[in-house]
């Protein structure tokens, strides 16, 4: 019987969310939504997980389960931060324009472009993750810029599908008849929306166009700097798939639509 790994969920505080919620909408907040977002992706990760170790040598399966310890460890504790930062300081539709902290906001913000950045790292874990007993593509490979290439086009396909979507949604204010989506994609996205804390979700937030940008940028300077690796004829050296440390937002849409709707970034290695 095939063994699987136990999922370790980390706390998340249902009271710093529930301020956060009412520093930043008049809406109500539900209770238990953070710690269910939260929950359901950390499932996804154990998905990514499972499907990577089936892929792999048994030799790297405790790496993965570790990583995904990783990732569920300090998902929660980005999540934490993140609702504590957003219940510092008032939006000006709950304070009021008279009596708005403009010093204090703009500190806020700075805490949360902080926090984004460690939730881009966080999500990179995925990718490595997937990357796991897996070789990168070798810059003495013939058919590197190919493989490359067809990444790109998998990437740019995924951008221009996500700002599709979410002009469908702010012109109808529902997914239902969008042709871009299968009725099993709606249902899922509406699903991910449904559990958002946020008090206007979107099909596609912000800040996964903007991971999926930059790693368009990423391919795009690798192809070019293909034929000059290639040049070296470092027949030993592999240029890993994944950098360290870089940003690594990958498509929720690809040419095998891999991880479809999973509400945060995902692709093949």
């Amino acid at each position: 019987m095939k063994e699987v790994h136990t999922i370790n969920y980390y706390s998340i505080n249902e009271g710093a969310a529930r301020r956060a919620k009412e520093m930043n909408s008049f809406s109500d907040y539900k209770e238990g939504s953070a710690t269910a977002e939260y929950r359901a992706m950390v499932d996804k990760a154990a998905a990514i997980a499972e499907q990577q170790k089936s892929r792999v040598d048994p030799m790297y399966h405790e790496k993965i389960d570790h990583l995904l310890d990783t990732y569920a460890r300090k998902l929660a504790e980005n999540m934490n931060q993140g609702f504590a930062i957003d219940a510092r300081v008032p939006s000006v539709m709950i304070a009021g324009p008279a009596n708005f902290p403009v010093g204090k906001k703009e500190k806020q913000n700075r805490a949360r472009d902080s926090n984004m950045e460690e939730w881009r790292y966080i999500q990179g874990l995925l990718d490595k993750i997937r990357s796991t007993g897996m070789g990168g593509i070798s810059a003495d490979d013939p058919a590197a810029i190919e493989k490359l290439q067809k990444k790109l086009d998998g990437l740019e396909r995924s951008q221009l599908i996500m700002k599709e979507v979410n002009a469908y949604y702010r012109k109808h204010g529902k997914l239902d008849g969008c042709a871009l989506l299968s009725p099993d994609q709606i249902e899922k996205l509406k699903a991910s929306m449904a559990a958002n804390w946020r008090s206007d979700p979107r099909p596609f937030e912000s800040y996964q166009l903007t991971n999926n940008n930059a790693e368009i940028r990423r391919v795009k300077t690798r192809i070019e700097g293909m034929p000059l690796l290639q040049g070296v004829q470092r027949k030993e050296k592999t240029v890993p798939e994944e950098v360290p440390g870089a940003d690594r937002g990958a498509p929720p849409f690809g040419p095998s639509w891999p991880e479809v709707l999973n509400g945060r970034p995902g692709a093949d290695p």
